[in-house]
């Protein structure tokens, strides 16, 4: 995408309706009512202008990063953004995501978990913010135990915002996923017991669909088989969850309709085979995928 282009083209079109705006006013009001209409309107062509102003010097003072976007130059962006958070200390959430994702374009997950270190000594709130971005990256870089530890932790702090409960305040589509990806981490990690605790919660709880049927098919397709002694329990509460998605979303389509929102996150990335494997298990034996 050519950005320079979105701004000119910006300028251009305020500048053609003011310029229109002026000549049919005056041609068809006549240049006193035009004056009047201009001197009631002027607060708002005042404003205008002053958006159009400062449009124009956000693309000026961001517009070597709008170069390297556009070329694709992710070493070089990369560079750019790391003088400008770690460097310059700007530690704007726009730019600071923009770094993680270019650190998985690059398949550096290290690199993300030692900005993480960074920002937990400077900006440790961008670290709640982006949590899904941050423990993604402890994933890719098979640091399991370390990811069973940053969900915790997150998860603990996403709870004690809520006050008053699990989702009173806390937004529950991110709170629900870093509950998921606490289990997940748990359940790579080989610890069923603590991991089908939190797939339940989620399969009671839960609001995001893909979330709860997920945490449906887990319990189902691989906990019922590790934890025999509870296999009857674990599968009721999955068969729970998997009507709770029913009610959610009617048919397959709609699942993957919800899952598509996932498909430019790199944690959604990372549970493509998942949602697939928990769609058939979902809609069938009634409906192919």
């Amino acid at each position: 995408m050519k950005f320079r282009y979105v701004f000119v083209a910006f300028n251009i079109i305020i500048f053609l309706f003011l310029l229109v705006i002026g000549f049919l006013s005056f041609s068809i009001l006549g240049s006193e009512i035009a004056l009047e209409f201009w001197r009631a309107s002027r607060f708002f062509m005042v404003l205008m202008i002053l958006v159009l102003v400062g449009l124009d010097v956000f693309y000026v003072i961001n517009r070597r990063l709008y170069i390297l976007l556009e070329r694709e130059d992710w070493p070089g962006l990369t560079q750019y953004l790391e003088k400008r958070i770690l460097q310059r200390g700007h530690y704007a959430p726009s730019l600071v995501r923009l770094l993680v994702n270019t650190y998985f374009i690059l398949s550096e997950p290290l690199a993300v978990i030692d900005l993480e270190v960074k920002l937990s000594q400077k900006k440790p709130s961008l670290i709640e913010t982006y949590a899904l971005l941050f423990g993604s990256a402890r994933i890719l870089a098979k640091d399991l135990s370390g990811s069973v530890l940053f969900f915790s932790a997150r998860l603990d702090a996403a709870v004690a915002r809520s006050g008053k409960g699990f989702w009173s305040k806390a937004d529950p589509y991110v709170t629900g996923w870093i509950r998921f990806y606490y289990g997940f981490t748990l359940l790579l990690e080989r610890q069923f017991s603590i991991a089908a605790e939190q797939f339940i919660i989620l399969c009671k709880e839960a609001k995001d669909p893909v979330v709860i049927g997920l945490a449906a098919y887990f319990l189902s397709d691989i906990l019922c088989k590790m934890l025999l002694n509870r296999g009857q329990d674990l599968q009721t509460t999955a068969e729970d969850g998997r009507i709770r998605v029913g009610t959610m979303l009617h048919n397959i389509d709609s699942w993957y309709k919800e899952a598509s929102k996932l498909q430019n996150e790199i944690y959604g990335a990372l549970l493509a085979p998942y949602l697939r494997d928990a769609a058939r298990w979902i809609f069938s034996p009634s409906m192919e995928v």
